[in-house]
């Protein structure tokens, strides 16, 4: 890669771990996601009516399953940033390239090389060093820490995560098969119609949850981080979308994983959260074992 390219990856993680600590900053993480997808729709509605879409039949199976597991997503998302640390709850959460291979291993018959192995490994062991919670964690203690809420809901979100990224994967593969075009708009469509999908039945949620009266105070008070975080998470989209059409996806997905290292120094330093120089090591031997894995032949 040319250091161009790397620094647009590096920018695009940073901005993907700005604009979740920014949510975790908000006073209402899960009101805050409903004013993203206001400003989602909103942002689609205008992309839509520029340049109409086409999505093949076949491929909205795939759409629709996407977007009834990112509900899930955003909904233990926004439980996990109310009862945990940034610092611990995004690290779990973007773990998930170290085990959709396992998944892909048992559900797409695809193989794990020796290198893929160790680098899930790390992954693992990286985990367990964010669960440190006080003293040394013994199997008994982790089992404890592990059905801890925030806990919980961190390792929902991986789920998610995981289950939504091997429909994506075989959704764009067949999306452009079907296809006639080379540039990145079929997966912005993609995108933008799961994303909108999942927003609408999320926010259907939050408006059943939470009085008006605090929906509208949570937007008005927090207009300028709710802008500045649906944009700079398109952002971050889009610039993984350019990169994708010239550049290896592997080292693409590891290099961006580099937000693990982002989100823990802006939870540590930006909200003071605890155990901040442990989760940074952590951090580091996850981003490691992430790109063993996206490396592995």
């Amino acid at each position: 890669m040319t250091p161009a390219t790397i620094s647009l990856v590096l920018l695009s993680a940073f901005f993907h771990a700005l604009w979740n600590y920014y949510a975790k900053s908000s006073s209402s993480t899960h009101i805050f996601f409903f004013w993203i997808g206001i400003f989602t729709a909103s942002v689609t509605g205008i992309a839509f009516a520029i340049r109409q879409p086409h999505i093949p039949r076949e491929i909205w199976i795939y759409i629709v399953a996407s977007g009834f597991i990112h509900v899930g997503y955003w909904l233990s998302l926004s439980h996990a940033y109310t009862l945990g640390d940034i610092s611990f709850v995004y690290p779990i959460a973007r773990s998930a390239p170290a085990f959709i291979p396992l998944f892909a291993f048992l559900f797409l018959g695809e193989a794990i090389s020796i290198q893929g192995l160790i680098g899930i490994l790390c992954v693992v062991f990286a985990i367990y060093l964010f669960q440190q919670r006080g003293d040394a964690v013994t199997f008994n203690r982790l089992r404890e820490y592990m059905r801890q809420p925030d806990s919980i809901w961190a390792f929902s979100t991986l789920s998610t995560v995981i289950a939504y990224s091997l429909i994506d994967k075989q959704g764009m593969a067949e999306f452009y098969a079907y296809s006639t075009e080379a540039s990145a708009w079929p997966a912005m469509t993609y995108y933008l119609t799961e994303s909108c999908i999942a927003l609408a039945f999320y926010n259907v949620y939050i408006l059943f949850q939470f009085r008006r009266g605090q929906i509208a105070k949570v937007g008005q008070q927090e207009w300028r981080k709710i802008i500045t975080s649906g944009s700079l998470a398109m952002i971050s989209y889009t610039i993984i979308l350019y990169v994708f059409m010239t550049q290896k996806v592997s080292y693409i997905v590891a290099l961006r994983q580099s937000s693990i290292i982002f989100a823990v120094l802006l939870g540590g330093y930006g909200l003071k959260e605890a155990r901040s120089k442990l989760r940074l090591g952590a951090a580091v031997l996850m981003v490691f074992g992430i790109f063993l894995i996206a490396t592995a032949g």
